[in-house]
């Protein structure tokens, strides 16, 4: 029922504007949202956007949903002018880090009944960031997920630690972390932008040469190693979204360079 009552207030906002009464230009809402609020490991949800069209015909598009770069579905839809309509796919929820996004793959109008290919600028939904826990199954037969359990476990050593440690200590260690853990999120939306970029270039080059179009030669050096370093950029993006997307790895890099660093220290003045 909210999905209904968010996308009657979109539209509501979307006619009483200007600026969007203006334009012929049909794009995507940048926004991602769901069936529901929290999502449990197993359960299937369901997960909406929605296309504006501004043209004065109707709009045919291919709307695809993602998961990182994991396809989670594809719908053929139609909307008619200047009507905004909500789009969705349903999703079985897994475990971990996900990234969800939508994009429109193709988009035509209908003019005087045959169709006319046009581009959409806005075409791409913001990245939304979802964790789901792993869900454990209890002895009698409940079902818990794992961050529970562990938020648990972690509320009761964090009662004993606050016991013995003084609060001038525990607050800034506490404040750390969350600092952390804020660029660990910040550092990902940021790389993953940089990879999508980095595809597209790479993309770029072989739309060209797909197209039959006249390769010209490299007239300098950066001409000539522009794809080739391009390709060297996303793979180093996907290592470091695999590090940034997975905590374990993240901080377990970060304790194992702690740790040789501490070693490297201790040698050194052990030698003197």
């Amino acid at each position: 029922m909210k999905n209904y009552f968010f996308i009657s207030i979109l539209s509501f906002l979307i006619f009483s504007s200007n600026v969007f009464a203006s334009t012929s230009a049909s794009f995507i809402l940048d926004k991602i949202w769901y069936s529901q609020d929290s999502f449990v490991e197993g359960e299937t949800v369901k997960i909406y956007t929605a296309v504006w069209n501004g043209n004065n015909s109707s709009l045919s598009a291919k709307v695809e949903f993602y998961d990182k770069n994991v396809i989670l579905g594809t719908r053929d839809i139609v909307v008619p002018r200047e009507e905004l309509q909500e789009v969705s796919v349903s999703w079985k929820v897994t475990s971990g880090d996900h990234t969800i996004s939508a994009k429109i793959l193709s988009s035509s109008i209908s003019v005087d009944g045959k169709k006319e290919i046009i581009t959409i600028n806005s075409n791409t939904t913001k990245i939304d960031r979802q964790f789901v826990p792993v869900t454990i199954e209890k002895e009698n037969g409940d079902s818990i997920p794992s961050n529970e359990i562990i938020k648990d476990e972690l509320d009761k050593v964090g009662d004993k630690i606050n016991e013995i440690v003084p609060t001038s200590i525990s607050t800034p260690v506490s404040n750390s972390l969350a600092f952390v853990d804020e660029f660990r999120d910040n550092s990902l939306i940021k790389i993953l932008d940089s990879k999508e970029k980095a595809r597209e270039k790479i993309l770029s080059f072989k739309d060209s040469s797909e197209q039959g179009e006249v390769v010209q030669l490299p007239k300098t050096l950066e001409e000539a190693t522009e794809k080739p370093i391009a390709q060297v950029k996303l793979f180093f993006l996907k290592i470091l979204e695999f590090i940034f997307s997975h905590k374990l790895v993240f901080y377990g890099l970060i304790i194992l360079l702690i740790f040789y660093f501490l070693r490297g220290f201790y040698r050194k003045i052990r030698n003197r």
